[in-house]
């Protein structure tokens, strides 16, 4: 729930889409970042947690974070942005259908 009412979107009161909070939640000794990529369609959006585990890009903070957020919307299954980067959704479709293919090998 978005607590600045001029800020506020939707019946749900979220937080605008592109919402990047970096500050006061996260950890002091980690780069992560919440990033709120998507449009709630029903209900309240949740804001996506990020953890940069390893950078050898050497982007800044906010390069990165743009990345993130262009990378939300280009699935191909959706005309509408997703709440997390196309590159992770599809891994995770992977994923779940890997026992799949894997148990009719053997």
């Amino acid at each position: 729930v978005c607590y600045d009412k001029a800020a506020a979107r939707g019946r749900g009161k979220n937080i605008p889409v592109g919402t990047v909070i970096d500050r006061v939640v996260t950890s002091p000794d980690e780069y992560d970042f919440f990033l709120c990529s998507h449009h709630g369609i029903q209900g309240t959006s949740r804001p996506t947690r990020y953890h940069v585990l390893f950078d050898e890009s050497n982007l800044d903070v906010n390069a990165m974070q743009l990345i993130a957020y262009y990378l939300c919307h280009i699935y191909g299954r959706c005309d509408r942005s997703v709440s997390i980067p196309v590159p992770v959704y599809f891994a995770h479709l992977v994923c779940a259908r890997a026992p799949y293919h894997f148990l009719a090998a053997l």
